[in-house]
């Protein structure tokens, strides 16, 4: 192809669309928000349009937040800055935010007016998941819709995954979403190894690039077997293409859509299901995970976690992740202990492991299950 002289124009146009690709789909809409709360604050309060107010003061950000402060969180109220400073960089303006004093001041004074908001997000659990078995009437009932949120979970469960890795939140797109295709059922490797699953990731919170991750999913000797809950899935499942996970309507099922079927089975069991949240499954998988005393580079591993760079290195074969279902599927009911509660494990930001005590919740699932269990 013959070489063709760049027009400035045309270089502009590359500049625009480079810096479009600098951040997250997810984080674009995230900063579309906050821009628009700038905008409609200094166009109302400040009889301003924008480009009168960019660079932005301090005074102006100040009064900003101490807005923002009447109706959102502290934790909103930076990403909105963090979204303000963006709109500054696309435009080639600079915008220092840690060196503005009064303004860091303001906002040290909303975080301890706040106090701490941080939700409860406890884990869901292998017990949890044995409750959820119970009332789905697995494995008696052939009705589709619960046949397949059996397999959503189970998957979201077994493969430590983000829910958003395994639903379909926007409009469905081929390169982003989880489809059939991406499934694929192996024999075990080697005498007494289970059989196991393999799926394809195509987008994921710490793959902003869309290299890729392949996660192997084992089957396990228990009800709660993950391969045969998607087999049997996939045998109700009528349509060829399109996502994974589908509704009998053809819609795609979401991550929203999966949280609130997961708080009504909690709400049906008595248990505050405020307390879930989507992310409850990935907390619950390393949590059982270390209760069946998994080693700490295969927990690791399983859920994607990148601390201890050198971890990073290790080759782990197909047949050791695949026996990992198994050993978590063996973790007995809850004990009836004299101390009454259940050290749970939450994965943590910063991948440090914390614990934390969570006792009603043990206590209510297991004597739900023993209550369904002799209906």
């Amino acid at each position: 192809m013959p070489y063709s002289q760049p027009t400035v124009d045309n270089l502009r146009g590359d500049i625009q669309h480079y810096i479009n690709l600098s951040i997250a789909s997810s984080t674009k809409q995230t900063y579309s928000a906050g821009e628009k709360r700038y905008i409609d604050f200094v166009t109302m309060f400040k009889q301003q349009s924008l480009e009168q107010c960019l660079p932005a003061t301090e005074a102006i950000l100040t009064e900003f937040v101490a807005f923002l402060a009447k109706s959102i969180k502290y934790a909103s109220i930076k990403t909105y800055l963090a979204a303000v400073r963006h709109l500054h960089m696309r435009r080639g303006l600079q915008l220092n935010l840690p060196k503005m004093q009064q303004l860091q001041l303001v906002l040290r004074g909303i975080k301890r007016s706040h106090g701490d908001q941080s939700r409860v997000r406890l884990p869901i659990t292998i017990h949890h998941l044995r409750l959820f078995h119970l009332m789905l009437a697995i494995p008696s009932t052939q009705n589709y819709e619960s046949l397949m949120i059996w397999a959503a979970m189970t998957l979201a469960f077994f493969g430590f995954l983000r829910l958003g890795e395994l639903t379909c939140n926007t409009k469905f797109n081929p390169e982003v979403h989880l489809m059939l295709e991406n499934l694929y059922f192996a024999p075990g490797v080697g005498q007494g190894n289970p059989e196991f699953m393999t799926v394809e990731i195509k987008v994921s919170k710490t793959d902003p690039f869309r290299l890729g991750q392949t996660i192997t999913v084992g089957a396990s000797n228990s009800p709660l077997c993950p391969v045969l809950a998607m087999k049997k899935y996939l045998l109700v499942r009528k349509t060829t293409g399109g996502p994974l996970f589908v509704h009998v309507s053809g819609k795609p099922l979401t991550k929203q859509t999966l949280t609130a079927e997961t708080r009504i089975l909690l709400n049906q069991a008595g248990l505050n299901a405020s307390h879930y949240a989507g992310h409850s499954y990935r907390i619950g998988a390393a949590t059982t995970a270390a209760s069946a005393n998994l080693l700490a580079w295969l927990i690791k591993t399983l859920g994607r976690w990148s601390s201890d760079c050198y971890e990073r290195y290790i080759r782990i074969p197909s047949f050791t992740l695949s026996k990992a279902s198994n050993s978590m599927s063996r973790i007995g009911f809850f004990k009836k202990a004299a101390s009454g509660f259940m050290p749970w494990l939450e994965i943590c930001d910063s991948q440090r492991f914390v614990m934390q005590a969570h006792a009603p919740s043990v206590r209510h699932v297991n004597e739900h299950i023993e209550k369904l269990e002799s209906t």
